[in-house]
């Protein structure tokens, strides 16, 4: 009798597992903890208008709760100065930022450098097209009607637009939408404006010479405050005791350059150091052109000059064949190099991202200045990746390459085809890596990356 207890209980534990979903009655949502929330607001602290010159934004963010960031969004009005003179947005109003960092008690907890390329770039890669729409209506990004174009709304002389957007950070966007926790420091997010150069895309005739202003910058997000005292003494218990962590994915940035040598073989020092490093990406832009006023400064790449690349990272190639593209001629070649660029921007947990970049854009040539205007010209969005994930799994952390103690320099090495008109441009590495934020027992941040 005991020993057919186990399997007339089994027995019961596989009927119901074979139950449909529609009959499984027992099933329902657990009630949520008694809690209240509602949406902050949070204004700079250093002035009221801001332009190319006057250009840093410091925002401090300090709440009585929990900061649910998943929905956090920033919020500003921008101005055109020009009185005859109309601008199209760089992608969307990140066209404005060069650089983003969070710090909080003389601690630099997140450094986005040449934030707007990036930026940009994750939009075409890694959006659906109900999230390209959002963009759009949101942040000003692209009008989806016109040819897939990259540049975002027009502002006319003087015109006033309001916007919003979220920051792309892995401390204010982290794994599993987690929400910073109750009781931690005052963190500053501080924002480092671009010209309006390489922020705008002019219209025909215009050079951008007017400037603009940014006004009302607003950072909203709620905040939770849960009213369980047992649950909430579980939580103040055990930050008190081993403090609260949390990871999301970031990135450090690589500066290099391509001479206009065709046929050469060229490398790029990358000397990433990270505890897990995801991917790198890089993007490649004509020096001459791509801080023009009329140019696609922070929405465009160009592989058409290259023929092979691969990483050399601790003295191995990544892949291990060299990944061959070919744009121009009859032998036209971009799937290896096509598939790592969407492995590279996935999500966690995710193989593949989802890109709204095609075959033409992806091999496209950079547009000639006299040709670039604000609607109807495709930017070239090829870039140079490679996938370094072990796993998609996004329950596991530290999923990414230890290059954090290699004693051989990281490199990209490069192979120039023969095509005409080579030029010489400037090279964006990207290096996606995870981190990992804590908040001590007394409410200090600091973060490992």
């Amino acid at each position: 009798m005991n020993q057919a207890q186990p399997n007339n209980l089994n027995e019961v534990a596989q009927t119901r597992e074979a139950l449909p979903m529609s009959m499984r009655y027992a099933l329902g949502n657990a009630d949520a903890i008694p809690s209240s929330t509602i949406e902050r607001m949070y204004s700079a602290n250093n002035g009221s208008t801001y332009t190319q010159t006057v250009n840093e934004i410091r925002i401090p963010v300090q709440a009585d709760g929990f900061l649910d960031t998943a929905k956090h969004y920033l919020n500003l009005d921008i101005k055109n100065k020009g009185t005859a003179e109309e601008s199209a947005l760089d992608g969307d109003v990140s066209c404005l930022f060069e650089r983003i960092t969070i710090e909080s008690q003389g601690v630099e907890l997140e450094r986005l450098d040449d934030y707007t390329l990036l930026h940009n770039m994750k939009a075409m890669y890694n959006q659906s097209y109900t999230d390209r729409e959002k963009r759009n209506a949101l942040a000003g990004g692209p009008v989806p009607a016109v040819d897939n174009a990259t540049i975002g709304i027009t502002l006319e002389p003087s015109a006033v637009k309001n916007l919003s957007v979220q920051i792309d950070s892995g401390f204010l966007l982290g794994h599993h939408k987690k929400a910073l926790p109750m009781g931690m420091a005052e963190f500053t997010i501080v924002i480092r404006l671009r010209s309006m150069a390489t922020a705008f895309v002019a219209h025909q005739g215009a050079t951008n010479t007017n400037g603009y202003e940014v006004s009302n910058v607003r950072f909203f997000c709620p905040v939770y405050q849960i009213l369980d005292m047992n649950v909430l003494n579980q939580y103040k218990s055990l930050a008190s005791q081993r403090g609260i962590s949390w990871s999301g994915d970031t990135n450090k940035l690589y500066i290099g350059s391509l001479t206009n040598s065709a046929g050469s073989t060229q490398t790029i020092q990358i000397n990433d150091r990270s505890l897990s490093l995801k991917a790198l990406i890089t993007f490649n832009r004509p020096t001459d052109d791509y801080q023009n006023a009329r140019a696609n400064t922070n929405s465009a790449s160009d592989v058409r000059e290259i023929s092979q690349f691969s990483y050399r990272i601790n003295g191995l190639n990544y892949p291990q064949v060299p990944i061959k593209i070919d744009t121009t001629g009859a032998n036209f070649t971009i799937s290896r190099a096509y598939n790592q660029a969407i492995c590279s921007f996935a999500d966690p947990g995710f193989a593949h991202s989802e890109p709204l970049v095609n075959a033409v854009k992806f091999s496209q040539d950079y547009p000639p200045l006299a040709a670039n205007l604000p609607t109807g010209v495709l930017c070239p969005q090829g870039c140079l990746c490679i996938d370094l994930r072990r796993f998609d799994d996004e329950k596991l952390s530290y999923v990414g390459l230890n290059t954090s103690k290699n004693a051989s320099p990281n490199i990209l090495e490069v192979i120039k085809n023969s095509v005409a008109d080579q030029t010489n441009s400037t090279t964006n590495t990207y290096a996606i890596c995870e981190a990992e934020y804590t908040m001590s027992s007394t409410g200090r941040l600091s973060v490992i990356v």
